[in-house]
């Protein structure tokens, strides 16, 4: 279509210029247009009107009845079509508003009167007087902003512009119609200069206006639009000085959609488009002139250079976005990114190719700078999907390549929020971020980050909701991991990644069973858990990074439901971190600084699987010695820590330590916080104490041995007596272990201590042995076959410490009670210590050592003198009240031994023994 087309094709047009070519018979007319066009001209003060009585009126007389008349018919709902024209002639003959009118009021009625005129025809003046009363209140110091409102310039447009090709109008009618936009012309230069001076603000907001109408699907609206830019870059270009304006911030899209028309079909759109890029050169080489002072000689070198402007005349889409590229400042360089972006969608108006040309020639300038990253962004996500020319994707990925190589943050932080379902657009565009080395390891960084997420306050772990950003990095990293192109950054990166995923699953795993049990509660239907994507996430993981054997370990026998479960969570923790046992030096360092920096910030959030973790690492066989160390500090403060949980993580991973004999001599200097944990109230942190020091003291050198071995006889020695159930609050239940266990343990470990006291500790030793052989010799009597015969054993070798041969052999043949009564006699002055530790055994579960405890309170008790009847009637208290034991075996013999004792107040001792 040659629509309004000029005669000489090499002379530049005028914008109004509207030709008519032969009459169409395709335009279909509507029945207006069948009648007599009648075109009625603007009123004026002195025209002959009935309306218009008093033709002879002075002017002030005059400006006051055009006053009256705007007064009264804003606040009416006037309808005929000469008393509009009247109200809009009113406007032109004043000379200046009062300052009790509303303007806003006056301009809104001016665009009513426009808005409720046909499109389909023009038949009348009525828009050419709306915009000459509009170029009358231009020159009445109206605010700026009142007379270039965007609703009232877009309805001037959309009035005009949606009016029928100049070619399907009636003679007469086309003719109002290139005079109507000549006025338009005229009004849009009389808000662009007020007061002489060019206003680019007011220029920028009506170019805003303007440009949408260069995408139009009607070609006679893109070609009015055009013709309209292209004549304020004229009048623009003209001008020398300009109203102060910071940046002409509407460049980049102007430049855009411009570029965009040079390659139209229509020679009237491409023809305006290239002239109209030609006056914009100048305007823009006269504006950034004058922005010199402001600037430095940033574009000095470009005023050099002007003569390229007659480039222009040859429509060349990489000379022209080369050019102007220099010119833009990042802001509007993503706008004209943003402008290719959207032309190359299937359904654009323009051509696909010109824009993909485009979008490779601004992604080439020198030191483009760009912002608003994440609206870029957004815009490759929603229209990937409707471009089909493989050129023009494969423009705009790797467009997406370089913002991700130059701004990852705002890549990622804007991708994720595509990312919690992963679409199909999402997938593609993290696989292309990571499908080149500059740009990946930004990319998983970032995600890493992402996974990590802000550290939550201390004690806040059940109120922090899982994060949203997190689990869209979990989503978006399954994703990528599934690409070979990347596995080498996935290598390099392992560490962090794999750190950041096992907390993510952990964190998730908690705030999933918090959900459950709402769900639970309020019995509705099954919540979506991410726990599982998260593990295949790690899955994939292992399997990019190449350790193949760690994911089939994790994957075999169910491993990884283990992870999913918030009760067997810390055990597939532990597994997990078992297979990580045999990574990479490199990286098991890595990993190590990196929990230990965790521990010591003490985020709730990841602390325990930290822990957890660092405790299983410690079994590696080839620590650096630097790290070893920095280790061994690191565990002293966590065995002091005030957590019940971590100081028995703490002791567990000290035992995992001290199974390396050589690792025992850096340990050593821990042992007064170890032996600490000998006095805790919590039973299963004493076992893993007394397992730790099990392993520490025979690497020690025998002096230190034999001097330590008697402090740890003394912390042990509470525990002889004390044969309650022990308690395990904050102890994971699996870790949880009967108090037999641990009195077992520490008979052994009291055993052992025996033969590591030399020399000068003899004597104190021997003081602690003699406490132990009570709480002994009723323990063998104990049903487990396991605790009888440590205890048998351990017997064995006080006696020999003792040197006391007569009980060694007593001992050897499991002869209890004389082993008793020999104890007794040979240190009948220890008789209230031998009472007070049995009494303790009198509430010992099993019935066995119950009836032992009294057999050998009548045994001991004889060996009080006459004047300890107090201590005798409290034994006899306490012995009362097993005569109601649940026992009779016991009941009978409480009663007898209260007999014996009863008797034995009133005589002397006897001196046989009890086992007569």
């Amino acid at each position: 279509m040659a629509e309004e087309a000029p005669k000489d094709p090499s002379k530049p047009i005028h914008a109004w210029e509207e030709t008519k070519p032969p009459q169409r018979k395709s335009w279909q007319k509507s029945p207006q247009r069948k009648q007599e066009l009648c075109v009625p001209q603007p009123f004026r003060a002195d025209s002959p009107s009935p309306c218009n009585a008093s033709c002879f009126m002075r002017p002030d007389s005059e400006e006051k009845e055009a006053l009256d008349y705007i007064n009264a018919f804003l606040t009416s709902n006037e309808q005929d079509e000469a008393k509009k024209l009247k109200f809009l002639d009113s406007i032109s003959t004043l000379s200046s508003l009062p300052a009790f009118m509303d303007k806003g009021l006056l301009v809104e009625k001016i665009k009513e009167l426009i808005d409720h005129e046909s499109v389909d025809s023009l038949t009348g003046v009525m828009r050419q007087q709306a915009m000459l009363a509009i170029m009358k209140l231009s020159k009445m110091k109206l605010p700026l902003l009142v007379l270039t409102r965007p609703s009232l310039l877009a309805t001037c447009f959309s009035s005009i512009f949606s009016l029928p090709p100049a070619h399907t109008m009636e003679e007469v009618e086309a003719a109002l119609c290139t005079k109507t936009l000549k006025t338009m012309d005229e009004m849009l230069k009389a808000l662009v200069c007020k007061d002489q001076e060019p206003n680019l603000l007011a220029l920028q907001i009506i170019l805003k206006v303007l440009l949408p109408w260069t995408t139009s699907k009607e070609v006679h609206e893109r070609l009015r639009a055009v013709g309209r830019i292209r004549w304020l870059m004229e009048f623009m270009g003209s001008q020398c000085k300009f109203q102060e304006v910071e940046e002409f911030r509407v460049l980049g899209q102007l430049v855009g959609c411009l570029t965009l028309c040079c390659v139209e079909q229509e020679q009237e759109i491409w023809q305006s488009a290239v002239e109209g890029l030609h006056h914009l050169l100048s305007f823009m080489q006269q504006l950034k002139s004058k922005m010199l002072v402001k600037h430095g000689a940033k574009y000095r070198q470009l005023l050099k250079d002007s003569q390229v402007e007659r480039a222009f005349w040859v429509t060349n889409i990489s000379n022209i976005t080369s050019l102007f590229g220099n010119y833009f400042d990042p802001s509007e360089s993503m706008d004209f990114l943003l402008v290719a972006i959207n032309s190359m969608r299937d359904s654009s108006v323009h051509d696909a190719v010109t824009a993909r040309n485009m979008l490779h020639t601004i992604l080439k300038v020198p030191g483009l700078g760009l912002v608003r990253v994440s609206e870029a962004v957004r815009s490759i996500h929603n229209h990937l999907d409707s471009i089909s020319e493989p050129l023009a994707r494969q423009e705009l990925l790797r467009a997406l390549l370089l913002l991700g190589s130059q701004f990852s943050e705002e890549v990622v932080g804007t991708l994720l929020g595509y990312s919690l379902s992963c679409d199909s657009v999402a997938a593609e565009m993290w696989k292309m971020l990571t499908s080149q080395p500059k740009s990946t390891e930004k990319i998983l960084r970032e995600l890493v980050s992402r996974l990590q997420g802000p550290a939550p306050r201390q004690h806040q772990l059940s109120q922090r909701p899982a994060g949203v950003a997190s689990l869209a990095a979990t989503r978006a990293l399954y994703v990528i991991l599934q690409e070979q192109a990347c596995r080498q950054e996935v290598k390099e990166l392992f560490p962090q990644l794999y750190v950041a995923l096992l907390f993510h699953i952990t964190h998730t795993v908690q705030h999933t069973a918090s959900q459950e049990r709402e769900h639970n509660q309020e019995d509705t239907a099954e919540p979506l858990s991410p726990v599982r994507f998260a593990v295949k996430a790690m899955e994939a993981l292992l399997l990019c990074a190449d350790y193949k054997q760690q994911a089939s370990f994790m994957m075999r026998h169910g491993r990884s439901d283990l992870l999913m479960s918030s009760d067997t969570h810390h055990i597939g923790v532990c597994l997990l971190a078992r297979a990580m046992v045999w990574l990479n030096f490199q990286e098991r360092n890595w990993i190590f600084h990196h929990l230990m920096a965790i521990l010591k910030y003490q985020d709730d959030r990841r602390y325990v699987p930290a822990m957890a973790l660092f405790i299983q690492l410690l079994k590696c066989p080839d620590l650096d010695n630097e790290l070893e160390d920095a280790i061994v500090e690191e565990m002293s403060r966590l065995l002091r820590d005030p957590k019940t949980v971590v100081r028995w993580l703490a002791l567990k991973g000290l035992l995992n330590l001290a199974l390396r004999p050589e690792k025992v001599g850096k340990l050593q200097h821990l042992l007064p916080d170890v032996l600490e944990r000998l006095q805790e109230v919590d039973r299963d942190l004493i076992h893993k104490a007394i397992a730790v020091l099990k392993h520490l003291l025979p690497g020690m050198d025998r002096q230190s041995a034999s001097r330590v071995a008697v402090q740890v006889a003394a912390q042990l020695l509470p525990l002889f007596d004390d044969v309650r159930p022990g308690s395990s609050q904050e102890i994971p239940s699996n870790c949880r272990h009967v108090t037999s266990k641990l009195l077992v343990l520490s008979i052994t470990l009291f055993k052992d201590l025996l033969e590591l006291v030399r020399g000068p500790n003899r004597s104190e030793m021997k003081e602690h042995v003699l406490q132990i052989l009570v709480p002994l010799l009723l323990l063998v009597h104990d049903e487990r076959p396991s605790m009888s015969q440590v205890c048998w054993d351990t017997l064995s070798s006080a006696a020999q410490f003792l040197r006391w041969h007569q009980l060694s052999g007593l001992i050897q043949h499991k002869e209890t009670w004389r082993s008793c009564d020999c104890l007794v006699t040979r240190y009948n002055g220890r008789a209230d210590d031998f009472l007070g530790q049995t009494m303790a055994f009198l509430q010992h579960p099993q019935t066995p050592v119950r009836e032992a405890a009294i057999r050998f309170l009548g045994l001991t008790a004889r060996q009080l003198d006459q004047g300890s009847q107090d201590k005798l009637d409290a034994i006899c208290d306490n012995l009362k009240g097993l005569q109601q034991d649940s026992m009779s075996s016991v009941q009978c013999l409480a009663s007898q031994t209260i007999f014996i004792l009863e008797a034995f107040k009133n005589q002397p001792p006897a001196c046989c023994g009890l086992w007569t």
